[in-house]
């Protein structure tokens, strides 16, 4: 990126981040930790919001950014006593060898030309067992409204990662990354420590948080509210003309608008409420409430169909620490943050090692009859259309042996799964010792939050084959 192009994306990085306050502090919240009583460089340092920010935990900081105005702006107003703004680029740096303990530099290895030389430049002026601080702007959806933004501005990025290619890219450029967390953002950011490989083993291992991701993608928000922002902006304009088509148009326009904020405002709300990190957790109680029902013999095996970001499977496995679970999902391009290297790491972060997952497809599964001891569903098969969910019930049985218990939750509404009453009689009478429909609209959470969520017909089958 060029300098003029720097010159505005690093204010207006830094002004968006602190606006979206919920990312900007917690990054704020990570860094400190990390840093006291140690010698610091940043890289990039932009307009310099965040050395300011943090100095104060650190023993000393070096500031640095290759943009001279950039470091006439940071040297404006207060500077902690021990911070000092230099002029430095990336790819050159000017310090010794083994210099300092700790290098930050905050969402700028996708901006420089060439990030391997840079991380190259970062290795040498580490101490041994020095930390790496990196987070990092990741792509998930091209057509996100930051990105839009950026391009109205301009702005042109040399790299654009996905949140798996950044990961890949730190890791086979001799970096173990010991930290990693994907921030809930309208800036996706991913928050990344890392340390050098070959001296991983003088560090202490820092804890590793899972990201169960949200079932609501952050996407959908962003869309439904510039969809809203451009269809009133078009009712304001139409508003304003003569023309009676016009003004017609305009008037449509208006009832978009109304309808767009209305989803958004839904999709936002859903949001909060699913979030793992928000106060609710209400995806994170029926996950833990759905596990619960799972019970396998010792050295047992079960079985998580459509297991997403691999939660249940997890969870189900923290409850029967004495057996194995495995989660399967064909991981489809409409849920395209989920993915079996996330369903891993995950496991990884919760230190469950008594999970594997597998690709496949819930519409036909390729186990054999009676493989498994349990399994287990949350909310799948009702996003599976044109098929018979009766039958994808009896399918995922199918696998189950003789004796296994299964827990399956979904939105079981007569409309989408017909009369389940008749399917419970139908197991009994193919043999099923117990089975049980539970209302977990009533359980799991409220009714009231169960029909603003759409999740009204919500229930657990469970029993015993």
């Amino acid at each position: 990126m060029s300098k003029k192009l720097w010159n505005l994306y690093a204010p207006v990085y830094s002004l968006a981040m602190r606006a979206d306050g919920k990312t900007y502090r917690k990054m704020m919240e990570r860094i400190p930790e990390v840093i006291r009583d140690k010698d610091v460089l940043e890289i990039a340092t932009g307009p310099g919001t965040i050395a300011k920010s943090v100095a104060c935990a650190a023993k000393s900081m070096i500031a640095t950014d290759y943009a001279e105005n950039m470091i006439v702006q940071a040297k404006k107003g207060e500077v902690p006593d021990n911070l000092i703004f230099e002029v430095a680029d990336a790819m050159d740096l000017p310090y010794e060898e083994d210099r300092f303990d700790v290098v930050l530099i905050a969402n700028a290895l996708h901006i420089v030309p060439e990030p391997k030389k840079v991380l190259a430049e970062i290795d040498s002026v580490l101490k041994p067992g020095g930390i790496l601080i990196a987070p990092n702007f990741v792509e998930h959806n091209k057509d996100s409204l930051w990105n839009r933004l950026l391009a109205i501005a301009g702005v042109r990025f040399e790299h654009q990662w996905t949140a798996e290619q950044y990961r890949e890219f730190l890791e086979t450029n001799g970096w173990k990354i010991v930290n990693y967390e994907e921030l809930e953002a309208r800036i996706p950011l991913a928050y990344t420590e890392c340390i050098r490989q070959q001296e991983q083993a003088s560090l202490p291992v820092l804890k590793q948080r899972p990201d169960y991701k949200n079932w609501v993608p952050k996407g959908m928000v962003a869309g439904f509210f510039t969809g809203a922002a451009v269809l009133g902006l078009s009712a304001v304009y139409g508003g304003t003309r003569k023309k009676k088509s016009t003004r017609m148009i305009g008037s449509v326009s208006a009832m978009g608008a109304v309808g767009m904020l209305a989803a958004g405002t839904w999709c936002a709300y859903a949001y909060n409420q699913f979030s793992y990190d928000g106060k609710r957790k209400l995806s994170k109680q029926i996950v833990e409430g759905t596990a619960k029902y799972v019970r396998l013999p010792e050295g047992g095996i079960g079985l998580d169909v459509g297991c997403g970001s691999g939660a249940l499977t997890i969870a189900c496995a923290r409850q029967n620490p004495h057996a194995r679970m495995v989660g399967c999902d064909r991981w489809g391009k409409e849920y395209a943050s989920f993915s079996l290297k996330l369903c891993e790491r995950n496991a990884q972060a919760e230190k469950v090692d008594n999970v594997s997952f597998v690709s496949s497809n819930a519409v036909s599964l390729p186990f054999e009859d009676e493989s498994f001891d349990a399994v287990t569903s949350n909310y799948v098969y009702h996003n599976i259309a044109g098929k018979n969910k009766q039958e994808l019930l009896l399918e995922t049985l199918r696998v189950l042996k003789k004796g296994g218990t299964f827990a399956i939750h979904d939105i079981m509404s007569p409309a989408r799964y017909g009369d389940m009453q008749a399917f419970r009689k139908k197991l009994l009478d193919m043999g099923y010792e117990t089975v049980e429909l539970i209302d977990t609209s009533n359980l799991f959470m409220n009714r009231k939050e169960a029909l603003l969520l759409d999740l009204k017909g919500s229930t657990l089958l469970t029993g015993k084959k």
